[in-house]
């Protein structure tokens, strides 16, 4: 049977192939995009202090108290991230009796996404 003629499947119901127009129409380039619609989008934006990796026996061991070392010297600059891609770099302030974090350097609008984020890590 040709990909232009119908068919019943079993259930009786009549199936007939997809039809797609053309591909194409106008393109917009990023200068022309409209990113200012945009520009009220929220997006959840993560601060990593440090990492460590640890057996699951010593993770279930865990209790109140303990004291988890991390990778990262008190000197090194935490990570600002968006969607697995770090979009800066800064230092750990406290404003108002909450921290927060004051931007030390921008990435490059290039960047990729970081290897190790949860969205890019692929087990096999």
């Amino acid at each position: 049977m040709s990909l232009d003629q119908s068919s019943a499947d079993p259930a009786g119901a009549t199936v007939y192939p997809v039809e797609f127009p053309a591909a194409g129409g106008p393109q917009l380039s990023a200068t022309r995009a409209p990113l200012k619609r945009f520009y009220d989008v929220s997006m959840t934006v993560s601060v990593e202090l440090g990492r460590a990796a640890m057996p699951i026996g010593e993770l279930l061991h865990l209790s109140e108290g303990a004291v988890i070392q991390l990778d990262r010297v008190v000197s090194q600059p935490v990570d600002i991230i968006a969607q697995g891609v770090r979009l800066a770099r800064g230092e750990v302030v406290v404003v108002d009796e909450r921290y927060a974090v004051r931007i030390t350097e921008i990435e490059s609008a290039d960047a990729q996404p970081r290897s190790d984020s949860p969205e890019m890590v692929i087990k096999k």
